[in-house]
């Protein structure tokens, strides 16, 4: 099984979609700080999974 998968995300800055990698293996809510890959700034990333899918994404401003 694929433990990382590959989601888009969306900056609440600047609007853009962007793709970021994210480790499935456990279950639970993983929350990381990520720079936009357009404007560069930060956005707070929470990911929550479960059984190895990903069942929510929220991303704010940082």
């Amino acid at each position: 099984m694929d433990w990382l998968e590959e989601i888009l995300i969306q900056c609440p800055q600047c609007g853009e979609e962007y793709a970021i990698q994210v480790e499935t293996a456990e279950d639970g809510v993983v929350e990381m700080i990520e720079d936009c890959a357009v404007c560069c700034r930060p956005a707070t990333v929470r990911v929550t999974t479960e059984d190895g899918e990903i069942t929510a994404v929220d991303v704010v401003v940082a």
